[in-house]
C-alpha cells in the first residue's frame, strides 16, 4: 500500500494469489495501487478511504482531475442529501434534480475549507446558467460560527451539525473534511474528491457532467 497526496488507488491483485502471476490494477486517474491517507481539519478527522477510481490510463501526470474519483455512469448509485439551511428552512440535494449538484462538506473552524473556497465560488461562476447547482454541507459547526464564511459563499448550504448526513454519503470517510461530491442529472452519486479541491480541478468534471443527456 502506498500513500499519496491527492490521489486514490487500491492494489486489485499480488502475484501468487490467484492473479496468474500478474497485477490487475484498478482503472484510475493518477498512479495505480496507492491508498489515500490525509489528515483531516480536526484532531480526530481523516481523509483514508480506498475507492475505485475511474479516468483513462493515458492521463498526463499533470491532469488537473489526478485526486478526483469518478464514477462510471453505469455504475452510479442515487444519492440524496437533505435537511434545513442555516436559517432552519428546508433543504436538499433533490430539489436540484435534473441539474448537476456540486455538494462540499466544510466547517467554519477548517482552515483548508476557507482556502479552497475562492476556487468554488469560482466554479460556481464559470458554470452559472449551465445546469449546475453549488450547495454546501456545514458540517460539526454552528450557525454563529458558520455565518462569517456563510457570508462569502453565493451559494446555501445546508447544516449537519452532528456530521450525520455526511456520514450517509458512500465512500466519504466521517469527518473527512473538507470533501466534495458531484451528483449528476438524474441524481446519482457521479465523483468524489476527498480533500481540498485544487485549482482546475472541478471545471473539467463538470463539463463533462453536464454534457450528459
Amino acid at each position: 500500500m502506498v500513500a499519496i497526496r491527492g490521489a486514490t488507488y487500491r492494489q486489485a491483485g499480488t502475484p501468487g494469489e490467484g492473479t496468474g502471476g500478474g497485477m490487475k490494477a484498478t482503472r484510475s486517474i493518477a498512479l495505480p495501487l496507492a491508498a489515500l491517507v490525509l489528515t483531516g481539519c480536526g484532531g480526530t478527522g481523516l481523509y483514508a478511504a480506498t475507492p475505485v477510481v475511474t479516468i483513462p490510463a493515458t492521463a498526463p501526470a499533470s491532469d488537473a482531475r489526478i485526486g478526483t474519483e469518478v464514477i462510471p455512469a453505469d455504475e452510479r448509485e442515487p444519492l440524496t442529501v437533505g435537511g434545513v439551511d442555516t436559517d432552519g428552512s428546508p433543504l436538499s440535494t433533490a430539489d436540484h434534480l435534473g441539474n448537476v449538484v456540486v455538494l462540499n462538506a466544510w466547517a467554519s473552524w477548517c482552515a483548508p475549507c476557507r482556502e479552497e473556497l475562492p476556487l468554488l465560488n469560482q466554479a460556481h461562476r464559470t458554470f452559472l446558467g449551465e445546469g449546475v447547482t453549488f450547495l454546501g454541507l456545514n458540517v460539526l459547526d454552528d450557525p454563529i460560527g458558520a455565518a462569517g464564511l456563510l457570508a462569502s459563499s453565493p451559494y446555501p448550504s445546508i447544516f449537519d451539525r452532528d456530521g450525520a448526513l455526511l456520514a450517509t454519503v458512500p465512500g466519504v470517510p466521517p469527518r473527512s473534511i473538507p470533501s466534495t461530491v458531484v451528483i449528476d442529472r438524474q441524481g446519482r452519486l457521479a465523483a468524489r474528491i476527498i480533500g481540498p479541491v485544487q485549482p482546475g480541478q472541478l471545471e473539467p468534471l463538470l463539463a463533462e457532467l453536464a454534457a450528459e443527456i
